[in-house]
């Protein structure tokens, strides 16, 4: 017998199953951004939340399993029904910006075919791009340095060092 050569069953599974999750996504998923008007930046402008998630009615709740797994990300919940004679929901929602750049946005470029959804991620995955452009994180560069010119200690509040935070408070 001879052995098949080139052949990949488990990538061509994966393939198979990517496009199907994001046939489901097409179908059922949200890109949206969140304007948290409670945080404010320095300023004074909204910090935005960028959201993907996918909701469905709670008996479908294993087709979000499997795209949870799928993604190695997100968090699911259950949820009341919103009327009376509608069913209760289950829901997937990724909100980290990291998780994003990591698996939604490959995820999404990769498995979801031209459609009016593909559209919608574009256009939400350009305004997180410019976001993150104008707005970059500090999450994994440590504190930020004193404010006064040739210090470089760690800040302590009011953008000071605690020795320049003491002289300027007394505490």
């Amino acid at each position: 017998m001879d052995e098949a050569v080139g052949s990949k069953p488990i990538s061509s599974t994966q393939s198979v199953l990517g496009f199907t999750l994001g046939g489901f996504v097409a179908g059922e998923g949200w890109f949206s951004i969140v304007d948290r008007r409670q945080a404010f930046t320095r300023d004074g402008s909204a910090r935005l939340r960028f959201k993907f998630g996918v909701s469905v009615a709670r008996r479908d709740r294993l087709l979000l399993e499997t795209l949870q797994g799928f993604l190695g990300a997100g968090t699911l919940r259950d949820l009341p029904a919103r009327n009376a004679s509608w069913q209760p929901i289950s829901e997937l929602s990724i909100s980290s910006a990291a998780v994003h750049r990591a698996a939604t946005i490959p995820f999404a470029e990769r498995y979801l075919l031209p459609c009016r959804k593909r559209e919608q991620f574009e256009r939400w995955r350009a305004e997180l791009v410019d976001y993150e452009v104008r707005r970059p994180s500090q999450y994994g560069r440590g504190p930020s340095p004193c404010c006064i010119p040739g210090c470089g200690k760690p800040v302590r509040g009011r953008k000071l060092c605690r020795s320049h935070y003491y002289r300027a408070t007394g505490y």
